[in-house]
């Protein structure tokens, strides 16, 4: 008894030390830093941390590093030392508490005034720290507010780091409402996205509009959203598993959304390519690529596949029933089948 005691404690003394000295360290590195570069200070210090209200000696010092940091970027207006520092405050929120952290809005407003930083990096390091910041419920809200700020970063930037970060912040947020009217300006653009060839942006947008497309009031304006005509092109056993899982994912929330009774909305323009064309329209390609999936390396690629191919179908089965029924008794109403943005049944 008394050597697992001693194994134990030895363990966790090690493992606050380990901790502690971490962002002790953390905070000496960025503080020396800016301290030695030209024009620099050496006012940085940390004073020593007091055991308060029973919390570990790594929390208590995380919380005063932070503070001491923010202090820090709140005087530095040079883009490389306020990227440092960003850097270090990520990773001093991560480990405070999520139930008490020591950050206040006033904070979240200091780091999202980077966004407007020149420097590429300290926008990718003020998106990440605000990212760190979205985890702590306290403050989402607070990061919530700069949604449209960040979307536009994702359209308007020409930095794909920076438009990656953009969107990894966005899938980490719940979207607001009232804000769609500038999701759906933002619908085309990202769509236009996938076509890149870029692995990163291609998933983190593949996740941000399989979020939009489950909301009912966003659905048509995604479905009637002109894209390329090669656009299912994306699925191909040449892709990682992972973009392809999400892509199949992609295409089963919006026949899922589809097959709810809905109000027709405004039909595509005469000769247009919409989104709803590609994936459900009469000479959609849709069902060859997905046999293609059956020969995926990856079994989780395969198993999405054929529990996609199967909901088709099931709906498929189900819409000719229902439509022999109707055809037979003489009523119904065409709310009750597969409903297209264009009012027409999707089979």
């Amino acid at each position: 008894m008394a050597a697992c005691w001693g194994t134990w404690t030895g363990r966790r003394v090690l493992s606050v030390a380990t901790g502690a000295g971490a962002v002790y360290l953390l905070y000496r590195t960025v503080a020396e830093a800016l301290s030695s570069a030209p024009g620099g200070t050496n006012h940085y210090r940390l004073e020593s941390p007091d055991h308060q209200d029973g919390l570990p000696v790594e929390e208590v010092l995380s919380r005063r590093v932070c503070e001491e940091l923010l202090e820090m970027l709140r005087a530095q207006q040079d883009g490389r030392s306020r990227s440092a520092i960003l850097r270090s405050i990520t990773r001093c929120v991560y480990l405070m508490d999520a139930k008490n952290p020591t950050c206040s809005p006033e904070h979240i407003q200091l780091v999202a005034s980077c966004l407007d930083n020149h420097n590429g990096d300290t926008k990718v390091q003020a998106l990440n720290t605000l990212r760190a910041f979205a985890t702590r419920s306290l403050f989402t809200a607070q990061v919530q507010d700069y949604y449209p700020k960040i979307l536009d970063l994702v359209i308007s930037s020409r930095d794909t780091e920076v438009q990656v970060a953009a969107l990894r912040l966005l899938n980490a947020l719940p979207v607001p409402p009232n804000i769609e009217p500038l999701l759906r300006r933002a619908v085309p653009n990202l769509l236009g996205f996938l076509q890149w060839d870029n692995y990163a942006i291609q998933l983190q947008v593949l996740r941000l509009l399989i979020a939009l497309s489950r909301k009912e009031e966003l659905l048509p304006d995604i479905l009637n959203c002109q894209v390329r005509p090669e656009f299912l092109s994306l699925m191909n056993n040449s892709q990682p598993g992972k973009l392809l899982c999400e892509m199949l994912l992609l295409v089963e929330v919006l026949h899922g959304g589809c097959a709810k009774p809905r109000r027709p909305s405004k039909s595509p323009k005469s000769g247009s390519c919409s989104l709803y064309e590609v994936l459900f329209g009469e000479n959609s390609h849709l069902d060859e690529h997905l046999l293609v999936m059956f020969v995926h390396p990856e079994e989780r690629v395969q198993l999405q596949a054929c529990k996609l191919i199967m909901s088709l179908w099931l709906y498929k089965l189900d819409a000719e029933i229902a439509a022999a029924a109707l055809g037979k008794h003489g009523a119904g109403s065409a709310a009750s089948l597969h409903i297209s943005p264009s009012g027409e049944s999707i089979f």
